[in-house]
């Protein structure tokens, strides 16, 4: 099976056509693009759940101390990302007026 994959050529990257490049980037709780509220969900058994509104992203090991304050920080990031939209909106608004 080494020998096969060894033996492969890549195929030549400057056909006739240009490739379009893409930019692969990894997705954050923060993106307003996505709908839906971020929120942590305790199991009780010292781990918790990060979902993205019905759909669970990941589980983490947690304290029951840290689901409140991990779901604050949450609310604060994705507030703070709504704010600093708003505010670019009224500048470019002004700016243009």
């Amino acid at each position: 099976m080494l020998t096969i994959l060894k033996n492969m050529k890549p195929r030549a990257l400057h056909g006739a056509g240009s490739l379009a490049s893409l930019r692969c980037v990894r997705p954050s709780l923060l993106d307003l693009r996505f709908r839906g509220d971020p929120w942590v969900v305790d199991h009780q058994d010292g781990t918790a759940s990060v979902h993205l509104d019905n759909y669970r992203l990941g589980r983490i090991q947690t304290t029951p101390f840290d689901l409140p304050s991990l779901n604050q920080l949450w609310l604060q990031l994705r507030q703070w990302q709504v704010r600093r939209c708003y505010f670019h909106q009224l500048r470019v608004r002004s700016l243009g007026s």
